[in-house]
């Protein structure tokens, strides 16, 4: 829930007032230093209730919304209470429609160790497209001349960059990414530099070229981090899961997962996750655990719950 709050003096000290119901904020709610820099600025301090984020906003429109907003639910809300099923089967057709050329981009956010680059792959395979024909995948750190030669070199596939997330701290990358995300007839995408490109050839790459591919991007970065204009450009999935919501997907994929090992080697892992969960703090709770839980399981260890928290739960 949004709940917005202006600086106040009562009784000579400097407080957080409700805009809404003028209620004052609880001191361990809002920063002092962040009441102080919102008078001083004339702004109003935005707060989600259920993230704990704090935003402090000019005074605009932008205030008159926060404002009215102020007591309506978050879709954080529902995000938190949705089918994980439902999540995943939204991610398959919005990549169907990537894959079909209804959409150019997409963007799909969330905590790695979920599947979301299988669901990915799987999908465009499904509809008949071949990786490296129709749909190239890349993996890890990128800069700005790199995108554009990838870009270049697969100018009418449809390009997965995953874990890419160096794009967004370089704003020519960014300003890249733009370009080939719009929805226009005709994507013209520049790189002006000083020294000409080359490709993994050694041949010259041209300073303008037309792209005419899709772009699905796969990151584990918040959502609200990401580039507002990369985002608007795009369709956007956000698999970002709470524990229970994780141990439901972890139920719902369990007859599809590790067919090799019996099904109640594998509800023996959950249950053993479930307990650690209860006991402890920073168990990694994803599908990847999850495979180690159960190949320990399959093998009727008697002190599997041990080994499994000592292969879930950091050091």
């Amino acid at each position: 829930m949004q709940k917005v709050f202006e600086p106040a003096r009562v009784n000579g000290k400097l407080v957080a007032r409700n805009v809404a119901t003028g209620e004052i904020a609880p001191d361990s709610l809002i920063r002092y230093i962040m009441i102080n820099q919102a008078e001083k600025q004339g702004q109003v301090l935005m707060v989600d209730t259920d993230s704990g984020k704090v935003r402090r906003l000019a005074p605009s429109a932008k205030t008159e919304q926060a404002a009215k907003d102020a007591g309506k639910m978050s879709f954080r809300q529902v995000i938190t209470k949705r089918d994980p099923k439902v999540m995943f089967d939204n991610l398959e057709r919005l990549t169907k429609m990537v894959g079909r050329g209804i959409q150019p981009s997409l963007v799909v956010t969330g905590m790695a160790g979920m599947g979301k680059t299988h669901i990915i792959k799987q999908t465009l395979t499904d509809m008949g497209l071949k990786e490296s024909t129709d749909f190239v995948h890349f993996k890890g750190r990128a800069t700005a001349a790199g995108l554009f030669i990838t870009l270049y070199e697969n100018d009418d596939k449809i390009v997965i960059l995953d874990d890419c997330d160096s794009v967004f701290k370089d704003d020519d990358a960014v300003n890249l990414l733009k370009a080939a995300l719009d929805s226009y007839d005709t994507r013209r995408i520049s790189y002006i530099s000083s020294k000409p490109l080359k490709d993994a050839y050694d041949n010259p790459v041209p300073r303008h070229f037309e792209f005419t591919g899709k772009i699905i991007f796969i990151s584990n970065i918040e959502q609200s981090k990401l580039d507002e204009a990369v985002k608007s450009r795009s369709f956007v999935s956000d698999i970002s899961m709470n524990t229970t919501q994780m141990f439901q997907r972890m139920e719902q994929l369990m007859d599809k997962m590790e067919k090799s090992i019996p099904l109640t080697a594998k509800q023996k892992a959950l249950a053993y996750m479930k307990e650690l969960d209860a006991e402890f703090a920073g168990v990694e709770i994803n599908l990847r655990s999850f495979i180690k839980a159960a190949r320990i399981c399959a093998l009727g260890f008697d002190n599997a719950k041990d080994m499994i928290a000592e292969q879930i739960i950091p050091a």
